[in-house]
């Protein structure tokens, strides 16, 4: 499942993004993304709960369930799925696609994921 993520081509793509939860690996920094003008995001679900999300373009270590949901989304045309710890099955944050399908993307919750420092 990890394979092509262990397949390390630069320094970001050794510097590994785990689940803060069980350390299962979830993504590298090389991943990450900019999503509306930014990587960090601060949300407020319509429940009013607030997460401080990073985009990440893939993140192998999650497993996706559910619909796909428009309703409430934070990224204007994308869908959202909730992305959990594959190992774990920690809440991580959302999986988004765009309605057509293309340019899918993971918005996961900083502080339920934890990286390597860098060396």
């Amino acid at each position: 499942k990890l394979g092509s993520m262990l397949e390390i081509e630069d320094e970001e793509d050794k510097r590994f993004i785990y689940c803060a939860t069980c350390s299962e690996v979830i993504t590298t920094a090389a991943q990450r993304i900019e999503m509306q003008g930014g990587h960090t995001h601060n949300f407020t679900n319509p429940q009013g709960i607030s997460f401080h999300v990073g985009c990440f373009g893939n993140a192998l270590g999650c497993e996706i369930s559910g619909t796909p949901e428009a309703a409430d989304s934070w990224f204007m045309g994308y869908f959202w799925r909730i992305a959990n710890c594959a190992e774990c099955h920690t809440h991580l944050g959302w999986f988004f696609a765009h309605a057509n399908g293309e340019d899918p993307f993971y918005g996961l919750i900083l502080d339920r994921i934890q990286e390597d420092a860098a060396s």
